[in-house]
């Protein structure tokens, strides 16, 4: 086997067209970012950025500030509450706690992290026969190659994902953990077909070895092709888009602000060298030395140093005439306060070029020069939540299909696999955007421009008008059953 076809945890996986790579290759790194697992990254940035004296004193670095990751979190809320999905010509509550007990909302919350921070992102949908249930995956896009009809370009006919399974090398080789492909090809004039191949060198398709039914049991193409919704093949993959592009992958857009996260958290590991070496006035010493020491670091790193803290005694040894030593004090060479302002403000420019405006961010105290937190207001969050349900609404209706189709075709149900509607919840107001909307509100009923559907509407902004109504004929019956409780009417 292939030196490169064995997994490790830094290794990138084997997938066909090499051209595709310098995008999957930067999608990883923002998986890495959002993971937490940018260590090396930022190593390698500082490395670039300082001399190799610099980075070897900063010691250890600060993966602490995460830019990208941070604002990505904080967009990434469209499943905080489950959408509402309805359907006018069926009853689907069974099929609705189906989809939920079998973790689907769960899963839309990770991939909504990958799609909004990788641009995007791709959810799988099976069917566990041997458990009865529906097996959900969030796939991230670099473990994905893909192609589109030129008449739909953004949605795949034909993927290949890189997977890890323990394979039978054969030949009493016994078994080996390696990367392999699943390959399902749905392109219109062909044989929909579903494969599991092994690479090998060259990572080319031509040549890899078919290990369909080593890895599933049985073959899954032509008649036998397991995903069949409303009477065609599809792939089983919903494809999430975080802007809708008329490209297959967008996976650069947004570099920008990967690029200085990196470059910003280089800054923040030089504050916290500043603060911990520079932030003091700097003693000297003009004819004598400084005893004691040792020798740190090798090659271009190499320095000495003296440790010092209040509990050392540092001896002096007179170089030069006796008597013709002496000491002095420098003041403190930088304001570690100033630095931080410094560094505060360039992430905000770095933002902007996101486009998000300082109005967006809560600000992190009260005098004019403190900043701005990392931490979107809610009404800029539901914004750019309104914004992108139209790409979540294209994706989840596809897995509501999958996942239908799939039903039907494994336990005999008559589930509508095509024909749903799907809300997504608002993010709650906060105590004072309630006050501030009852206040508007009751301007307007003063004037006439509202009725108490508004009222509900202020306090509730996830619902629609006729949910208002019901909200308000619930509330008079109620208050009508139970009218001596809580000062109600006589």
């Amino acid at each position: 086997m292939s030196q490169e076809n064995k997994p490790g945890l830094t290794s990138p996986p084997p997938l066909p067209h090499s051209d595709d790579e310098s995008r999957r290759a930067h999608s990883r790194l923002r998986r890495r970012l959002l993971e937490g697992q940018w260590r090396q990254d930022l190593l390698n940035k500082a490395e670039s950025f300082f001399p190799a004296q610099t980075v070897a004193r900063l010691g250890n670095l600060d993966v602490s500030r995460n830019l990208f990751g941070t604002v990505t979190k904080q967009l990434a809320i469209q499943y905080d509450a489950p959408p509402k999905i309805s359907h006018q010509a069926a009853d689907i509550d069974d099929f609705l706690r189906r989809l939920r007990d079998d973790g689907l909302w769960a899963i839309a919350a990770r991939n909504a992290r990958n799609t909004i921070g990788m641009r995007e992102g791709l959810i799988r949908v099976d069917y566990a026969k041997e458990r009865g249930e529906l097996l959900y995956r969030a796939v991230p896009s670099d473990m994905v190659w893909a192609s589109a009809d030129p008449d739909d370009p953004d949605v795949p006919t034909y993927l290949i994902e890189a997977r890890l399974r323990d394979v039978d090398l054969g030949e009493g080789k016994g078994r080996e953990t390696l990367w392999t492909w699943d390959s399902l090809d749905v392109r219109p004039g062909r044989e929909p077909r579903y494969k599991v191949l092994l690479p090998r060198s060259g990572n080319k398709i031509e040549g890899s070895k078919d290990i369909t039914e080593q890895a599933l049991g049985g073959r899954f193409s032509g008649q036998d092709y397991p995903y069949i919704v409303d009477g065609q093949p599809r792939l089983p993959y919903a494809m999430y888009h975080a802007a809708r592009t008329g490209l297959l992958w967008n996976g650069w857009e947004g570099a920008e602000q990967v690029e200085a996260t990196l470059l910003i958290a280089c800054y923040w590991s030089f504050w916290g060298y500043v603060v911990r070496d520079a932030s003091f006035a700097q003693r000297y010493g003009v004819g004598i030395s400084l005893g004691g020491g040792a020798t740190r670091g090798t090659g271009k790193s190499v320095r000495r140093e003296v440790h010092l803290d209040p509990t050392a005694i540092a001896i002096f040894q007179d170089d030069g005439a006796p008597g013709s030593g002496r000491l002095g004090q420098f003041t403190s060479p930088v304001d570690p306060e100033r630095l931080q302002l410094a560094i505060d403000q360039y992430e905000q420019r770095t933002l902007a070029h996101a486009g998000l405006s300082p109005d967006d961010f809560q600000r992190s105290g009260g005098a004019a020069e403190s900043g701005y937190a990392i931490a979107l207001k809610r009404e800029s969050v539901r914004r750019l939540q309104k914004a992108s349900e139209a790409q979540f609404e294209r994706g989840d209706k596809d897995v509501v299909a999958l996942s239908a189709a799939l039903l039907n075709a494994n336990e005999g149900s008559a589930i509508p696999e095509l024909g749903y509607s799907i809300r997504y919840m608002t993010v709650p107001p906060t105590p004072s955007e309630r006050q501030a909307r009852a206040a508007e509100i009751k301007a307007k009923w003063e004037v006439g421009l509202a009725s108490p559907v508004d009222f509900v509407l202020a306090e509730h902004p996830s619902m629609d008008r006729a949910e208002a109504i019901d909200h308000l004929e619930t509330i008079r019956r109620e208050r009508s059953l139970f009218p001596d409780v809580g000062g109600g009417r006589q």
